[in-house]
């Protein structure tokens, strides 16, 4: 070590400032060295400390503990603030992956959406060119636009003109209803049968009757 307690020196007593001083010094020393993690080792460049009386080597024991002391609370703060850098960095990660989970499922349910409307769009027009193939639908941005304009070609603008959406599709499916039904089928189940009146369904056979009727009459004159 860098003291030395010669027996054969003659005791003395008391403490001096300087005597201090050289403690601590070799006190300090020894803590950034075991700090650093290194093995202490005594050169020869410097003479070593003699403890000389009790009160000398009650202080040098004293500031060998208080160091000790010091350097475990400075590794304890160190390991906190790496455990706390390493939980912040975790929350952080955490953060980032649920973020790009939320973003994944936001652009998947995206996709969805997108193939959904493609697919009913692509239905919506293939419903058109059934019930009016002279309309080129896929010029309409709006699909409720679409249901208006052949509302509005089947039954006329009294069909259409003030009237809500919810009564424009509900004209749309009826038409699309008659033209999905199958012919053989429908002849079937119609043969010798006539709408109840005051149905629905006699005030739509009623309702294309009519317009049946002024198509034929326009045509003829």
């Amino acid at each position: 070590m860098f003291f030395n307690r010669d027996k054969s020196t003659e005791p003395r007593t008391g403490l001096t400032d300087a005597k201090k001083a050289q403690i601590n010094a070799v006190v300090k020393s020894w803590g950034q060295v075991k700090v650093a993690g290194r093995t202490p080792t005594y050169d020869g460049t410097e003479p070593p400390v003699q403890l000389l009386s009790k009160e000398e080597l009650d202080y040098f024991l004293q500031a060998m503990e208080q160091e000790a002391a010091r350097i475990d609370a400075e590794a304890t703060e160190l390991s906190k603030r790496r455990l706390a850098e390493i939980a912040e960095k975790d929350a952080q990660i955490a953060s980032l992956n649920r973020e790009i989970e939320a973003t994944r499922e936001r652009v998947n349910a995206q996709g969805l959406e997108v193939q959904r409307r493609a697919d009913a769009r692509a239905k919506l027009l293939a419903v058109v060119r059934k019930i009016e193939p002279n309309l080129d639908a896929s010029k309409i941005t709006k699909d409720a636009d679409i249901r208006r304009e052949v509302v509005r070609r089947r039954f006329g603008d009294a069909a259409v003109d003030g009237r809500s959406e919810a009564y424009v599709d509900e004209r749309f499916e009826s038409l699309e209803a008659r033209v999905n039904v199958d012919p053989f089928a429908a002849v079937m189940k119609d043969h010798g049968r006539t709408p109840a009146p005051g149905t629905r369904e006699a005030a739509d056979k009623a309702w294309q009757n009519m317009v049946d009727d002024l198509t034929s009459y326009h045509r003829k004159h």
